[in-house]
């Protein structure tokens, strides 16, 4: 009997690990988040086959400022909707700062995914919703003016 275990867990194991092949949601869902997890690591040039030929040039001057100055603090895939076999949409919450500036800005990404010859690949991106200036948008930085700490106020005994 135990000389039956290895060969039983052996067996378990294996057939565990040939369960079939993955759907096309789970492909989308795998190639969308590979895409923007290196993205936000400034890995662009291994991710940059996974964009359509089409859009792949605004890819890259949209993630240009990425890494320099613009840093992406975390990326989070909401929202994931098979639209058919071939066809999938993504909301991609970004939350992002500019290297001169302190605050924290949050941006909602649309993406929308193409399945081309079994290779899962970005179609078309646009901001949804929040903040301006993660895509290299010109915005003005907010400029606040020093002032006085008032809360701990310095005496001087003499």
């Amino acid at each position: 009997m135990l000389r039956r275990l290895p060969i039983a867990l052996f067996a378990v194991t294996a057939w565990a690990g040939c369960l079939g092949p993955q759907t096309p949601a789970g492909k989308a869902n795998d190639a969308a988040r590979e895409l923007n997890v290196q993205s936000r690591f400034g890995d662009i040039s291994s991710i940059v086959s996974m964009t359509s030929p089409a859009v792949r040039g605004e890819f890259l001057s949209r993630r240009a400022e990425w890494g320099r100055l613009i840093r992406v603090v975390d990326m989070e895939l909401g929202n994931f909707t098979m639209i058919d076999t071939d066809h999938a949409s993504v909301l991609v919450d970004f939350s992002w700062t500019r290297v001169d500036e302190g605050t924290l800005h949050t941006t909602r990404v649309r993406q929308e995914w193409s399945d081309t010859e079994g290779a899962w690949q970005l179609v078309r991106e646009k901001r949804a919703s929040g903040d301006v200036g993660l895509f290299g948008e010109r915005t003005t930085p907010i400029e606040v003016a020093p002032r006085p700490d008032v809360q701990f106020a310095t005496r001087v005994i003499p």
